[in-house]
């Protein structure tokens, strides 16, 4: 290697590259070691920048920040202990006597008292009237009073006759009219056969069943009036094998 370099560089040539070896050797251990020129220079340099990087004076403190959303409830606690019983309160002051109510009787009254008469009774509430109810009428009834309605049953096997007998007498004759379980109802018998209901003045028989007969006509067997009742019942005539029964009902005219 030697007699490589002195053939290329010559003598001179290789004593330089030497020196240059030597020099750069040298640089790298001062540097190394912190001694030096430079090495001085490089650790002032790193000390006023130690000075420079030291906290400065500490600044006002900054305004109050806005309150922050409530939080969530919090469980319930446990219960307390029962407190200890309190004592008993004392006993209050007798009340005073009350006065005595009384009564009479009184005479007719109208408006919001009695008017058949009855009985006054005057104590330290308002007075009060016990009254007497409204005359009765006493013995049996003649006829069956106006708007009033009472009601039967009928039945008929084959082709028979089918009375209808009124407990208590009509005024007048009124209207009979025959509805069977599939007719619906009308004006003057609004009902049913299990809820009979005629309007007044009106006669009103329902037919539950209906097996082969029918009827043929109805009449007011006082004046043979085809269509309607007398005062104390009707008659009516159905043709067939069958069996019929049902209800009605009256209405007084």
């Amino acid at each position: 290697m030697f007699s490589t370099l002195r053939t290329r560089f010559g003598i001179p040539g290789v004593i330089s590259v030497i020196a240059l070896v030597f020099a750069m050797l040298g640089g790298a251990y001062a540097a190394s070691n912190g001694s030096g020129p430079l090495a001085s220079s490089s650790a002032k340099h790193h000390k006023r920048h130690n000075n420079k990087s030291k906290a400065g004076k500490r600044g006002p403190r900054g305004p109050k920040g806005a309150t922050g959303a409530t939080g969530p409830a919090g469980p319930a606690g446990p219960a307390g202990p029962a407190g200890a019983k309190g004592d008993n309160g004392s006993n209050g002051s007798n009340g005073s006597d009350g006065s005595n109510g009384t009564s009479a009787t009184t005479a007719a009254y109208s408006g919001e008292e009695c008017e058949n008469g009855g009985i006054e009774v005057n104590s330290a509430s308002p007075t009060a009237y016990v009254c007497n109810g409204e005359n009765g009428q006493t013995g049996f009834t003649e006829t069956l009073p106006s708007g009033k309605s009472e009601t039967g049953t009928w039945t008929v096997g084959g082709s028979a006759f089918a009375p209808i007998s009124f407990s208590i007498p009509l005024s007048a004759s009124v209207p009979a009219h025959f509805l069977t379980y599939e007719d619906a109802s009308t004006a003057e018998c609004p009902g049913s056969w299990e809820e009979p209901a005629a309007a007044k003045g009106n006669l009103c028989i329902y037919a539950t069943a209906s097996e082969a007969n029918v009827l043929s006509k109805m009449w007011d067997p006082e004046t043979e009036t085809i269509g309607h009742t007398g005062k104390t019942g009707g008659v009516m005539q159905f043709t067939g094998t069958g069996i019929n029964y049902g209800t009605w009902v009256v209405t007084a005219p």
